[in-house]
């Protein structure tokens, strides 16, 4: 049996996420589906991607997985349907991480994430690396798979509505630049917001590096996931940087 995927929300990320599985597993069938019942869905048909609009609940028997878009909340019928039948639900980013084969460097933070991470690209490719900028910068991670030198590193601003469905993502290096409340609507608590902020981290392994903002007193005191080594910065290590 072929695998066939669903993408939930056709948002950037949705479209990217339909195109990467039609370019890079050619023989996965991919639906999707939307709440919105008046988007322009022509370039996922001619994809073979047949949408399911206004709010319809697409059945999940048979699904290999349910690819939710980071607009889509973990309360939304479809993806609570998903769960109840024991159907792997994965953010935009994790099926990225599925598909590239590429060191990852993340970054994520309430605030100073966009411009951390292209400062981050910028800083690879001064040092000689191919590097590519992705993730919540407005360029969909899935966007790169099947297309970039896998060798580059990529630069990833990971928000907390893709953090909290990855699997299997691993940044080689990992930074939490800061963290105050936001996103409550969604994830109820600063406590919830926080452990989404720290997957992150999960998947490191000996090796990597997990960056930690020692100035903050909620990151500096939190149990940091995964196995990578830890650094902890504060304001006053800025005197020793030349």
């Amino acid at each position: 049996m072929s695998e066939r995927y669903l993408v939930v929300g056709l948002a950037r990320s949705g479209v990217a996420a339909c195109e990467a599985i039609r370019r890079v597993w050619p023989g996965a069938e991919v639906l999707a589906a939307d709440g919105r019942a008046d988007i322009d869905v022509g370039r996922l048909r001619a994809l073979g991607v047949e949408p399911v609009l206004g709010g319809d609940v697409v059945p999940v028997d048979g699904l290999s997985a349910v690819v939710k878009s980071p607009g889509v909340p973990a309360q939304a019928a479809q993806v609570a349907a998903a769960r109840d039948a024991g159907v792997p639900v994965w953010s935009e980013v994790e099926l990225a991480a599925r598909m590239l084969r590429n060191p990852i460097a993340g970054v994520t933070g309430t605030n100073g994430k966009t411009t951390t991470t292209h400062l981050l690209g910028a800083m690879l490719a001064a040092g000689g690396l191919r590097c590519e900028v992705a993730g919540n910068v407005g360029r969909p991670l899935s966007s790169l798979a099947g297309v970039v030198d896998q060798n580059a590193w990529i630069a990833c601003e990971l928000s907390s509505f893709q953090l909290e469905d990855i699997d299997t993502l691993r940044c080689r290096v990992a930074a939490i630049l800061n963290l105050t409340p936001d996103h409550l609507d969604r994830h109820g608590t600063v406590e919830e917001y926080l452990d989404c902020k720290l997957r992150i981290f999960e998947n490191q392994e000996p090796g990597d590096v997990a960056v930690v903002n020692g100035d903050d007193p909620v990151l500096r005191d939190a149990r940091l996931p995964g196995r990578g080594a830890r650094v902890v910065v504060t304001r006053a290590d800025a005197a020793a940087i030349d």
